[in-house]
């Protein structure tokens, strides 16, 4: 099988849905149902790509990894794909993807990480949406690390039509050990992003993307989709799935847990980013222990053991294929999912398709021998896209 072929998966009740929609507009009910498609994708900064070369890309000839070739891909896939919608993360470089964004009809905003060059970039066609409000995020305001993450409000430009779309962008701290920032990242995404939906009017058209370097049914996926985490309940270490895997997690997908070595990193090393860095000093003290400050940081409040968020989410792929795809991120110290695309429950936006990455027993026994980038895919990362029907 072509290594450079994906496929889409439908949701069963496809045919249901959009006549159930079609019906209600022809009756006065509801508004023409359109379809818009959504795209996530962490498309690995330069800067990454060059500084880890030899522990994660080791053997991955060198004009794959150039950034010219890289980006040619990248632009390449949007062109593929025809997504309305595209959040990127570890973009650097933002004005040379934004003048090839904007040949393709693009309109978008970047924010970079707190003193680094790299961060996360939302597009929009023009053709299809206009910018309401927009508002990023420096988790580093919240003494929550460099990692960043934009919000927006976007209107859709059809005559008459009024529909109005929240969407967020989030790339969330990789180090396993840091499970209490990483739940604070994602909550004060969800707040902010609520917020902002809640003063434009927005109602329940939510949908949020990005890598949230957690695996499938690990307690920060479960906060995300359940919008409440009792701390105390989870040992630190496993909040992500990050260090030796959730066991009997049941998440029904091949990717993370249930891959043997998924997730499975040296003690001696602190990961930051998703790219391995030598820790100077040994971890002190037992880190399963949750101590006050931890606690205050993962939940915003003193005395507090319960993390929550207010926003209801599933996943977009959950829905359409019963399960989160089989892997997301792919190289010599990694397989596994790590990104996602989410979508408030009660939204009028439902899921009807999602494109599922090469199976990796393809690209394992394909030219790029299972690593990431490759000649066809030009990141580390496979995209995520999913296919909305707008009620």
């Amino acid at each position: 099988m072509d290594e450079s072929r994906r496929k889409w998966r439908v949701v069963g009740s496809y045919k249901e849905l959009v006549a159930k929609a079609l019906a209600r507009a022809k009756k006065g009910r509801g508004r023409q149902p359109t379809r818009i498609r959504v795209m996530s994708y962490n498309i690995l900064a330069d800067r990454l790509a060059c500084e880890h070369y030899r522990e994660l890309y080791l053997g991955i000839p060198k004009w794959i990894m150039s950034w010219e070739q890289r980006l040619r891909g990248i632009v390449r896939e949007v062109k593929l794909t025809k997504p309305d919608v595209v959040c990127f993360q570890e973009v650097e470089g933002f004005e040379a993807l934004r003048r090839e964004m904007g040949v393709l009809g693009f309109h978008g905003d970047f924010v970079p990480r707190t003193g680094l060059p790299e961060g996360c970039a939302t597009f929009w066609r023009a053709g299809a949406f206009r910018k309401r409000a927009c508002r990023p995020i420096e988790f580093a305001q919240y003494d929550l690390k460099q990692n960043v993450a934009l919000c927006h409000v976007l209107e859709a430009t059809g005559e008459g039509d009024g529909r109005v779309l929240a969407l967020g962008n989030i790339h969330v701290l990789f180090n396993p050990k840091r499970g209490d920032i990483k739940l604070a990242q994602a909550r004060v995404l969800m707040d902010t992003l609520g917020g902002i939906a809640e003063a434009e009017g927005v109602g329940q058209d939510i949908v949020i993307c990005g890598d949230f370097n957690s695996a499938p049914e690990s307690p920060v996926y479960t906060f995300v989709a359940s919008g409440e985490l009792d701390c105390l309940s989870h040992d630190r270490r496993y909040l992500s799935g990050q260090v030796q895997g959730i066991p009997g997690s049941g998440s029904g997908s091949s990717g993370a847990a249930s891959q043997p070595n998924c997730f499975r990193l040296p003690e001696e090393e602190v990961e930051d980013h998703q790219f391995v860095r030598k820790n100077k000093k040994r971890n002190q003290g037992n880190p399963n222990k949750w101590s006050a400050e931890n606690l205050r940081v993962a939940t915003g409040r003193e005395d507090e053991r319960i993390a929550t968020h207010q926003l209801k989410l599933s996943s977009a792929y959950k829905i359409v294929n019963g399960a989160e795809p089989e892997y997301t991120s792919a190289h010599r110290r990694f397989l596994g999912t790590v990104d996602y695309i989410w979508c408030a429950e009660e939204s009028s936006l439902l899921p009807l398709s999602a494109l599922l990455p090469v199976s990796y027993n393809v690209l394992a026994n394909g030219r790029s021998g299972g690593l990431l980038p490759s000649s066809f895919w030009p990141s580390d990362h496979m995209s995520l896209c999913t296919d909305f029907l707008w009620t």
